[in-house]
């Protein structure tokens, strides 16, 4: 189940990706050709950068795809799996931090109907993707403490390559 959401997370984060290049390659475009920009493009692209973004963090958490840095690692060696355990302690509790804090301005901005300048598109529609990503995220970096495993690249052709990792 978990795998089955952090591909389809992962696909739409794709083809925001995908969205977000071309409306910026056709923005320059159309500006250099006949000085036509396309409206809103700006919003456009900020709104695919948040859903690319939002949408590929749950499949970070579940890869253990994070970031590290391996200073103590190397010095204490026996501390590298209680090391791993409190980050991901850690990054649950500040994705809970985050889940928890964003909740209310996002009833504001529904209850205030805002909409972006050019456009018009409700900001809702700007702040729930990254709501979604993080509320996700911690769903996922919960599992993959309590499973005490990464998602293994052998479950996943799309994954074949990357290096496995586990919290045990």
């Amino acid at each position: 189940m978990i795998l089955l959401a952090v591909r389809c997370l992962d696909s739409v984060a794709v083809v925001a990706l995908l969205a977000m290049m071309l409306t910026t390659t056709t923005d320059v475009v159309l500006r250099k050709l006949v000085n036509q920009p396309v409206t809103g493009a700006t919003e456009l692209v900020e709104l695919a950068l948040g859903i690319a973004f939002f949408f590929a963090a749950p499949g970070v958490f579940a890869r253990g795809a994070n970031i590290t840095v391996d200073m103590i690692d190397e010095w204490l060696p026996a501390w590298r799996n209680s090391l791993k355990r409190l980050s991901a302690i850690l990054a649950i509790a500040t994705l809970g931090l985050l889940t928890w804090h964003m909740w209310k301005p996002m009833l504001d901005i529904i209850s205030y109907g805002d909409t972006s300048a050019d456009l018009q598109i409700p900001k809702i529609w700007f702040m729930a993707p990254a709501w979604f990503g993080i509320a996700v995220s911690l769903l996922v970096a919960v599992y993959v403490l309590l499973a005490g495993e990464v998602v293994p690249a052998r479950e996943d052709p799309a994954l074949e390559g990357l290096p496995r990792g586990s919290i045990t």
